[in-house]
């Protein structure tokens, strides 16, 4: 029997409004980035793979929510290479209760299926924390709106355009010390 989250992302058509609205997000900043163009993936290595980059460079986005806090969405992102601890996302966050948002919401919300969601906040209009892990990448690389589309720019033009909250949230961050490097 198949996964009811993954058969409404398969019958779900992707729309390309996320993505038209990142690139002119970077564009109206004055950010650098490179867009490519590829076959539809479905999971981190499979993009990684695909773009010619090693998994550590992918910033990968989640969509949670925690229908206790205001507004009730929020997005994380690591490096797609590190394990998410949602226990210390909690403690980071304070958020109590943060589940992973359902298909149907990451629609509602962004627009997208699942592993399509680019890592910004800023244009969904929801709280983003990006985990210590992506700072050690000099260039990321992202699934931008469309799991047929990614987008490649520095980490540092990234956390200037962004201004995320950062912090450690990821199980291999967490082995390496508790406070975030800035």
């Amino acid at each position: 029997m198949s996964d009811p989250q993954e058969q409404l992302s398969e019958e779900k058509e992707e729309d390309e409004a996320t993505s038209l609205r990142l690139k002119a997000f970077l564009q109206e900043a004055g950010i650098p980035f490179k867009v490519t163009t590829h076959r539809v993936v479905r999971t981190s290595e499979e993009a990684a793979a695909v773009r010619g980059v090693s998994l550590d460079s992918g910033a990968k986005a989640i969509l949670l929510k925690d229908s206790k806090s205001s507004p009730p969405f929020c997005l994380a992102v690591f490096s797609a290479s590190k394990r998410f601890s949602s226990k210390q996302f909690k403690k980071v966050t304070g958020r109590k209760k943060i589940r992973f948002a359902t298909t149907e919401e990451l629609w509602e919300v962004a627009r997208c299926v699942p592993g399509a969601v680019p890592p910004f906040g800023s244009i969904f209009e929801i709280p983003l924390w990006v985990d210590r892990s992506l700072s050690r990448q000099e260039v990321i690389n992202f699934n931008c709106g469309l799991r047929t589309a990614s987008i490649s720019m520095t980490y540092g033009d990234y956390i200037t355009v962004e201004k995320p909250n950062v912090d450690v949230f990821s199980e291999e961050e967490m082995e390496l010390g508790d406070s975030a490097e800035t």
